[in-house]
């Protein structure tokens, strides 16, 4: 069967406008919307400083490695793409540190993109074997699994591992205020940390009750009241029109109509 001519442009073009869609919403290696770095709301979560990203004695250089690309991915934002390679590395063959500290770093990268369900299984996982997170790396590593575990918790509405990741987090320093208010912000129920009421306060209005009566009970000023508190101002006096009816007799009394003066006696 032959196509005309203007078949095959109506062909070509389709081609043309579906073909970017093809490898989802981020299309071919991106990472969507999210990357780098996200729109949602939420702390972002990233290892300090204390992360050790240097090979020592007691730090096998690959596991260093590991500890490095995790800190340099997280803080560009691409949270998807560290995610992603970080479960490479937990999956490879690798030894039980390097995957020890890609799992943690692939925690918190799926926080940080919302994707509060995947992190808690890999939290769990991680917290299956805690004796295989590197010595040197431990309190940072921890620091970095209990965010994520607070922020994931309250975002799941899991009180208890929200109150855990708390007590763990004040065993390690304690809990910045910014970061504290970012993840109560994505709590189903903010009222299950109690400590997110530190951090947000409900919005006050002066809206008054359906019976007239304002917020604070008291009730408005009666008319009798508004008057008594209003000033009044008193008009303009009388003014010296020059008409001698007006005038005052010395005795202090105002004559009358009719009331003509007497003649002058000759």
């Amino acid at each position: 069967m032959k196509m005309t001519w203007p078949a095959v442009a109506t062909v070509f073009a389709a081609a043309v406008l579906t073909g970017g869609c093809a490898d989802g919403e981020g299309g071919a290696g991106q990472a969507g919307p999210a990357a780098p770095g996200r729109t949602q709301a939420g702390p972002i979560i990233t290892p300090g400083d204390e992360l050790p990203t240097e090979g020592s004695g007691d730090l096998p250089e690959a596991t260093a490695q590991v500890g490095l690309d995790c800190k340099k991915m997280l803080r560009e934002g691409d949270f998807a793409g560290t995610a992603q390679k970080m479960g490479q590395v937990a999956s490879g063959g690798g030894t039980a540190g390097e995957k020890a500290v890609a799992k943690v770093c692939k925690a918190a990268a799926e926080a940080n993109q919302g994707r509060y369900l995947q992190a808690r299984d890999t939290i769990e996982d991680v917290q299956q074997a805690p004796e295989d997170l590197p010595a040197p790396m431990r309190p940072a590593l921890l620091k970095m699994l209990n965010q994520s575990k607070l922020t994931s918790a309250l975002a799941l509405g899991d009180t208890e591992s929200a109150k855990d990741a708390w007590g763990e987090l004040e065993k390690l320093g304690g809990v910045p205020p910014e970061f504290l208010k970012d993840a109560c912000s994505v709590a189903s129920d903010p009222a299950s940390l109690p400590e997110c009421a530190t951090v947000t306060s409900p919005p006050t209005t002066t809206e008054s009750s359906p019976d007239g009566e304002t917020p604070s009970g008291d009730a408005p000023p009666t008319n009798d009241e508004q008057s008594s508190e209003e000033p009044t101002e008193s008009g303009p006096g009388p003014t010296d029109t020059g008409d001698p009816a007006e005038t005052s007799r010395e005795d202090g009394s105002t004559p009358q109509e009719g009331d003509d003066p007497a003649p002058a006696e000759s």
